[in-house]
């Protein structure tokens, strides 16, 4: 028997699990992760019977057997992209992000610093008018993209905030991500406060969140807003690292979270604890700007840290989802498959969790993606300054817009690069 390697993820990261004989088929590869799934999988007693045999890859298996609700995410993918993206923080895209509003007009909401998009003098608040001639609707975005393959040129028409009309074509490559979009301080008559804004969680991440705290340490800051609202989640690890940044400890047995498995899996449940940080900041409470694309890694961050400090959520409630996965693969490199399936939540250290309807916000404010990141008139941002007593001139607590965006986002890994 060859078997199957398995890494936790939240996701938390390679663990191992059986496989099939050298003559490796469809059929029997969707046994064995018919097997894993009831084995690992967290709500394997709630699994139907069916012949995984019936289903042409494992890909439509596991969309048709995970129990939904509430599992909108267990999903199966290739070695080569999930190493790519928690690894090297790569995928194959364009390299921006994007929201429609109400009346179906796309907008871009970030572009990360490889994209063409970005060299070109794309930014955050531009306008998607067409594709290839097409008008972009939530229908049929997706489609009009095209698959995830490096080569693919698409012909956008974009309108940027001034009124200035560009055509031009970009074309699907390697996007290298940056985790931290933008980062800044503030200084309203002696009073420092730091903003930055964290899309992902993956392995690179590490080092962003290190060189900007020690930024804010240097400048010694007061207060700080942290900005998630798109972060869709990553590794478990590097979310640690973040709360460790957030909350300062002296000792090594302060209470992150703790991993609780299903019963067949009890032997797995353990505890995360917060690092000592060289970096980490000396503050009584944190503001969290939140979206529903907050997600997995990131409401674990909030989570953990609501036993220690005053945290205070401004935006919208989070995405809800308390729970996190193994990556599965085969060890016969000729099988590409990847299974990652939700094996376990994450509760903290006053039991807390199971928030699958999201973790509610303090503060309503619309996701403002007409404004720059930073501005101090955008939404979410203008009302997390008001919250601290910090006013600008013109704008007030509750910032409305005109038009509410909701993001798009692929499936299955692409749900986690959160990105085009």
């Amino acid at each position: 028997m060859k078997r199957l390697g398995y890494k936790i993820l939240l996701f938390a990261g390679l663990l191992a699990m059986y496989s099939c004989e050298k003559d490796d088929s469809k059929i029997n590869v969707n046994k064995e992760v018919y097997n894993l799934m009831k084995d690992w999988y967290y709500w394997y007693d709630q699994l139907p019977e069916v012949n995984p045999n019936a289903y042409p890859d494992p890909k439509k298996l596991v969309e048709a057997i995970r129990v939904n609700p509430p599992d909108r995410w267990s999903y199966v993918t290739t070695k080569q992209e999930y190493e790519a993206y928690y690894k090297q923080s790569e995928y194959i895209g364009f390299g921006f992000g994007s929201a429609f509003t109400q009346d179906s007009r796309l907008f871009i909401t970030f572009v990360f610093k490889s994209s063409q998009l970005y060299a070109a003098g794309i930014r955050r608040g531009w306008e998607i008018q067409s594709i290839d001639g097409q008008t972009p609707t939530p229908s049929n975005f997706s489609e009009l993209l095209g698959p995830p393959e490096v080569g693919i040129a698409k012909t956008f028409i974009l309108r940027s905030p001034t009124g200035q009309v560009v055509e031009q074509t970009f074309v699907k490559s390697s996007i290298d991500m940056n985790s931290v979009l933008m980062d800044t301080i503030y200084n309203f008559n002696g009073e420092k406060v730091g903003y930055f804004v964290l899309k992902s969680f993956v392995e690179k991440t590490a080092d962003e969140l290190e060189t900007v705290f020690q930024k804010f340490k240097n400048e010694n800051i007061h207060e700080l807003i942290c900005d998630l609202r798109y972060n869709q989640g990553g590794l478990v690890g590097v979310s640690k690292i973040l709360g460790s940044l957030l909350y300062s400890v002296n000792d090594t047995n302060t209470v992150f979270g703790n991993y609780v498995h299903n019963n067949k899996k009890s032997e797995k449940n353990s505890t995360i604890y917060f690092t000592p940080k060289a970096n980490a900041l000396s503050l009584s409470q944190v503001l969290f700007i939140t979206t529903e694309s907050t997600a997995s890694a990131s409401e674990l961050v909030i989570n953990a840290l609501k036993p220690y400090l005053n945290v205070t959520l401004i935006g919208s409630r989070t995405h809800g989802k308390p729970v996190g996965m193994y990556s599965f693969s085969f060890t016969d490199p000729s099988i590409d498959w990847l299974i990652v399936p939700i094996c376990f939540t994450i509760r903290n250290a006053n039991n807390e969790g199971d928030y699958y309807d999201g973790i509610q916000v303090n503060i309503e404010a619309d996701d403002d993606i007409f404004t720059p990141f930073g501005e101090t008139s955008e939404g979410s941002l203008n009302a997390a300054l008001s919250h601290l007593g910090i006013s600008i001139k013109g704008k007030g607590p509750n910032v409305k817009h005109p038009t509410k965006a909701s993001t798009i986002t692929g499936k299955g890994l692409y749900e986690e690069v959160g990105a085009w």
